[in-house]
């Protein structure tokens, strides 16, 4: 199994959600593993010229010209790591009830028309994901709304954006630090190891 792993982790070694990333890949010896960083290698923001470029290949249909194709080399890159994979491993803390900036940038640069999804068809099918997270706050984890717990909207992104590409499995498994810390790390390190003895066998 060829594991891909991202992570954004900016409070490093103090990070809590690497607590939760140590522990999966603690559990999945001999794996392949794919490794990218956000913090070293942040992803790829559109700007007036990139996304033009994009437009023009990924809907028009049209051929780009060395200049535009450079402009989009880093997105072909991400995207064509993203589709060897087998498993997707996303880590980081919640921001703000949902995905930080940089997690963000990174699905936006990797879900690409006639790349990661076409509208009716699974394209990523045969793939999973497993989404991990830790927050300040407990929040509902399958419940969404705009009343309190129900404002994580780090796994409601991340089952609307991984089912509509296509993927086979969407798992998402978070938690808070910040009260029975020890508890809910130990509840959640038993869905993970749940999830390594389904997955990754």
């Amino acid at each position: 199994m060829k594991i891909l792993i991202v992570k954004y982790l900016p409070s490093g070694a103090n990070s809590n959600s690497k607590k939760l990333l140590d522990f999966f890949l603690d559990r999945i010896p001999g794996q392949e593993i794919e490794m990218v960083d956000l913090l070293k290698t942040p992803a790829p923001i559109f700007n007036e010229s990139s996304i033009q470029a994009y437009y023009k290949r990924n809907y028009g249909g049209q051929k780009l010209d060395a200049v535009e194709a450079k402009l989009l080399e880093k997105n072909d890159q991400l995207i064509a790591q993203l589709k060897a994979c087998d498993l997707l491993v996303l880590a980081s803390p919640m921001h703000n009830f949902g995905f930080p900036a940089a997690m963000k940038a990174y699905l936006d640069a990797v879900i690409f028309n006639g790349e990661t999804f076409e509208m009716g068809k699974k394209i990523m099918s045969g793939k999973k994901v497993l989404t991990l997270f830790t927050s300040a706050g407990i929040y509902s984890k399958d419940s969404f709304n705009l009343d309190y717990p129900g404002w994580n909207t780090l796994a409601l992104a991340a089952k609307i954006n991984f089912n509509f590409m296509g993927f086979d499995e969407v798992e998402v498994i978070g938690t808070s630090l910040r009260e029975n810390a020890e508890k809910n790390l130990a509840a959640a390190q038993e869905e993970i190891s749940q999830v390594v003895v389904e997955w990754c066998r």
